[in-house]
């Protein structure tokens, strides 16, 4: 209906147009004539002629203009008669002619949109139940990971109690066997009738190695430099070498060492614990009688450099194994074997390094291993030999 509408204003148009196209050129025309016929009247004779034949000239163009104007809008209307009384009336026909889905077809086709949505619905369906079930998979697996986890977490705190006891166990085992040496000399001097003083000196001594234990036991509470460990320091470090030379000529594995101690001056100032330096030199001794099978040669010296004082602990036994000297300060790291924690270095080093100090080692040219322990000076000794040596 819309299209016939629009085709009936189309044809209007046009003949309207052509209409006015028409009354134009009847106007231009009366015009030429009238024009002519006053040029005849106003300029009679030859030149009256030349311009009544340009005028008739004029008229000729404007009339065949007019005639083509007039002729195209009259094929633009019998174009537009055509498509209104042949294409039109011949594309509704055509359109009739194409087949119409019958009510049955739409409602096979409904049909098959419906089974075509419930396939998809039951595609979703079990993907949801594949996802769900993909999920109570990953939970079950997060679940073992916790459980796993949590056991590997308990390992480790096992593991780490575990490594504290050895350490205990180790740091205690010189001075419990001072302990028990001293109690057993106490005893055989108590059967023999020995002198009081005697008797005396093994009951300083198991005294002095039970509050060892004690202080180690302690430390285990205290963070950093323990307090426990501060009433002794700072020390006199050819003082406390004096005393391990003494402990080892008791202690079990050192009874048959050869021990010499030099020292240069009768006073060397450490700002550390007696304690902990003693832990450590006894400590340095203990491995060179392992080292040389309790039969070897032990030499300490101790010097002063600078602002630091500086022990060293030399065996002449089999010297440092091959590779870097660094690795015998590790954790678990023994040149004993199964008879060795590889701890006692590790500790050494680790309270060396708690007061500003050092402890390395290296092989000798001569022979066996070195051990260095270098401490600092207390701060009053430390100005005075800064100004010494300034």
């Amino acid at each position: 209906m819309w299209a016939r509408r629009r085709g009936f204003s189309a044809l209007l148009w046009t003949l309207v147009a052509v209409l006015l196209a028409a009354g134009s050129l009847g106007s231009l025309l009366l015009r030429q004539l009238a024009d002519v016929a006053g040029q005849q009247l106003v300029n009679p004779g030859q030149n009256a002629d030349a311009a009544l034949h340009g005028q008739w000239v004029g008229a000729e163009v404007a009339l065949w203009l007019g005639l083509t104007a007039i002729g195209a809008l009259g094929l633009a209307l019998g174009l537009a008669l055509l498509r209104l009384g042949l294409v039109g009336p011949l594309e509704r026909l055509a359109r009739l002619a194409q087949p119409h889905p019958s009510p049955a077809d739409s409602a096979n086709e409904l049909l098959r949109i419906e089974d075509v949505l419930q396939s998809l619905r039951r595609d979703l369906g079990r993907d949801q139940a594949d996802l769900h079930a993909q999920l109570g998979a990953a939970q079950a697996l997060r679940d073992v990971a916790e459980q796993a986890v949590s056991h590997l977490q308990q390992a480790d705190r096992l593991a780490l109690v575990g490594r504290v006891a050895v350490g205990v166990a180790h740091e205690v085992g010189n001075p419990l066997a001072v302990l028990v040496a001293s109690l057993d000399m106490l005893r055989q001097y108590e059967q023999d009738g020995a002198p009081v003083d005697d008797r005396m000196r093994c009951v300083e001594r198991a005294e002095q190695a039970a509050q060892r234990i004690h202080t180690i036991l302690a430390d285990l509470s205290e963070p950093g430099l323990h307090q426990t460990r501060q009433k002794d320091r700072p020390c006199d470090l050819a003082a406390v070498a004096l005393r391990v030379v003494q402990l080892a000529e008791i202690h079990p594995r050192c009874k048959q060492l050869q021990l010499t101690l030099a020292a240069g001056e009768s006073s060397h100032p450490a700002d550390a614990s007696a304690s902990h330096v003693e832990q450590i030199l006894l400590n340095l001794v203990v491995n060179a009688a392992d080292a040389t099978a309790g039969l070897g040669h032990v030499h300490l010296s101790i010097t002063q450099e600078d602002t630091q004082q500086v022990i060293a602990v030399a065996d002449d036994g089999p010297g440092l194994p091959a590779g870097d000297p660094e690795r015998l300060f590790e954790p678990f790291v023994s040149t004993k074997g199964q008879a060795g924690w590889g701890l006692g270095l590790a500790v050494s080093r680790r309270i060396a390094q708690g007061y500003g100090g050092t402890l390395t080692a290296q092989s000798p040219p001569a022979g066996g291993a070195e051990f260095t322990l270098r401490l600092p000076m207390p701060s009053a000794q430390r100005r005075r030999s800064r100004i010494q040596h300034a």
